[in-house]
């Protein structure tokens, strides 16, 4: 190629994009997505992934009704129907590809950093809108939300939220635009409960600048406040709960209050320097010391101070961009504030619980940088290069964090060794234990989870790998510390079912009938449908010679448990013939 094509070339890419125009910009965020998060696209289901999506029949079908009732989203304390019918349409055109997973979530990514340079747009030049709306983008404390399958919500969510805020901007609104606007905030909050937050951002904006309307807005509000929780409760049936497993939800508010100042610390640490990126970080401050609670204290007080005089210089030097910067601090405020543990969430912190507080920082950041002036064209051409190397640097980050998402073992492996705790050391566990069946690396893990912090599910989880290598009296003993350990996860019962069968099975083949038949009674009158310990009380009760009460058992445990093994216990019960075995799957 000659030097005068390389020149036309050069001339024509700059021609493009001088002037800026809306489409031009969007045009950028769309190749500048593609390529950051190009690594990201085939990567597998991870974390929770298989849980929602591929082990959860419940989303194998296409019911909508069914998907905005009690499911695996809809329970716990969550109710997040949308999802389930997103991931429910996808599955029923793609299955488990999860290639289109990953291009939808992406879509909806790069077309919430597209509306969100139009609304930047109408505070701030276009070429500092697009550098913000960019660094949206790229961030790599992003990439939980877009790389995350599971976390499709908080794009989402975000999606509805926006295009209501657009809808609101406007003087005279109709009631049809009102009914438009609230729908979508409406939508907004069934995705993610941190929907609620556009409701209070689309008032506050009401409120800064239409006054005159503010009243019907917040009735509208309101009403839409009221909509959703009769969809929650009536539909739904779902109410708030307490997810006590996660250690932060077990601490009072008060001490829920100490932990504030270090998770606001980790939020505006992440955002500058976003290094140590880590999923399931359940750490907790419960003593008051230096490191732990008054450093970040001080700092968070640095910072907010600093926000207080950079809001009154840009006070002084432009009364409208002070608005601006007001507005943007609201929408950081009550986005930070509902993740701060004023009521306890499911994690200590979570890098895609900053993607809607991340817009108040990044506006109030364009309010102070609008009011700057640049006469010198070399301090322009510099600021510009500094902003062209900052966008690279977090694109760069947020690729090698991407390839970290390639696989949950990839994942688990690369985070526990930043940031080690029993869930991650569980859930690890799980990969190599239930999915590669490799019991012997799954057994150190999982003993590793206990060690952290012990409840039933770890302790049945070293159990079963026990069981699984053929160390039975091992694997006994730890279903039955199981047994006496916390359950966290069936609500409604004692204990989880695995547990009881397991162990059950186990008993009727290591110990004495009647110490299997008592136990079994224990386990039916938790799960009185379980067909297989209607197996082993049916057993028990044929080697104790109780043969009428053995094939009621056993009836039962056809009705509740058919198949070969439920019919093999039958025959040779009604046979009077030797039970040879009993193991479950």
């Amino acid at each position: 190629m000659s030097q005068n094509e390389l020149q036309v070339q050069e001339i024509s890419l700059k021609d493009y994009f001088i002037p800026l125009t809306t489409i031009k910009a969007i045009h950028l965020i769309i190749i500048v997505g593609l390529i950051v998060f190009s690594n990201m696209l085939f990567n597998g289901f991870v974390w929770d992934d298989k849980t929602y999506i591929i082990l959860n029949s419940e989303i194998h079908s296409l019911n909508i009704i069914s998907l905005f009732k009690e499911n695996l989203f809809n329970m716990s304390g969550q109710y997040r129907p949308i999802p389930a019918v997103y991931f429910a349409t996808i599955y029923a055109i793609f299955k488990d590809t999860s290639f289109f997973y990953h291009i939808f979530q992406l879509a909806i990514h790069i077309a919430n950093a597209s509306l969100l340079f139009i609304l930047f747009k109408k505070f701030f030049n276009k070429y500092l809108s697009l550098l913000l709306s960019l660094i949206f983008l790229v961030h790599p404390i992003q990439v939980e939300s877009v790389s995350y399958i599971a976390a499709t919500g908080s794009p989402l969510f975000f999606f509805f939220g926006m295009l209501a805020l657009f809808l609101s901007m406007k003087d005279e609104i109709s009631t049809k635009r009102l009914t438009v606007i609230f729908t979508l905030v409406l939508l907004s909050i069934l995705v993610r409960e941190t929907g609620i937050l556009f409701l209070m951002i689309v008032i506050i904006y009401r409120f800064l600048v239409f006054r005159k309307n503010f009243k019907t807005f917040f009735i509208a509000a309101t009403l839409t406040a009221v909509t959703y929780f009769a969809i929650r409760f009536g539909i739904g049936g779902i109410f708030f709960a307490k997810l006590e497993l996660v250690p932060i939800a077990r601490l009072s508010f008060i001490e829920r209050l100490m932990n504030v100042p270090a998770i606001i610390l980790h939020y505006i640490a992440l955002f500058l320097f976003p290094y140590q990126l880590v999923i399931e970080q359940v750490w907790t401050v419960q003593v008051i010391d230096l490191s732990r609670f008054y450093f970040p204290l001080i700092i968070d007080i640095l910072f907010f101070s600093l926000l207080f005089f950079l809001g009154l210089y840009v006070l002084k030097v432009n009364k409208r961009h002070f608005l601006t910067f007001s507005f943007f601090f609201m929408w950081f405020i009550v986005g930070l504030g509902f993740h701060a543990q004023i009521f306890p969430l499911d994690w200590t912190v979570a890098d895609r619980w900053f993607y809607f507080p991340m817009v108040g920082l990044l506006g109030m950041i364009g309010a102070v940088i609008q009011i700057i002036r640049f006469s010198d064209k070399r301090i322009k051409d510099v600021a510009y290069i500094i902003a062209v190397i900052i966008i690279m640097l977090l694109s760069l980050r947020t690729m090698v964090r991407n390839a970290n998402w390639s696989d949950a073992r990839t994942l688990y492996s690369h985070d526990i060794k930043v940031s080690d705790n029993f869930d991650i050391e569980n859930n690890l566990g799980g990969e190599y234990g239930f999915f590669d069946k490799n019991y012997d690396e799954g057994l150190k893990h999982f003993k590793k989870s206990v060690e952290f912090f012990s409840y039933e599910d770890n302790i049945y989880n070293v159990g079963y790998m026990y069981e699984m290598k053929g160390e039975m009296q091992n694997a006994k003993e730890y279903y039955s510390k199981a047994l006496k350990a916390k359950n966290y996860s069936a609500k409604m019962h004692k204990h989880n079912l695995n547990t009881y069968e397991r162990l059950g099975q186990l008993l009727v083949v290591t110990e004495k009938p009647e110490v299997a038949r008592d136990f079994a009674k224990e386990g039916l009158n938790d799960y009185p449908d379980s067909g297989s310990l209607w197996l082993v009380l049916a057993v028990s009760e044929y080697y104790l010679h109780n043969q009428e009460k053995a094939l009621d058992a056993a009836s039962k445990g056809k009705l509740f448990f058919p198949g070969p093994q439920s019919d093999y216990v039958f025959i040779q019960i009604t046979n009077k013939q030797p039970i040879k075995i009993l193991t479950g799957t």
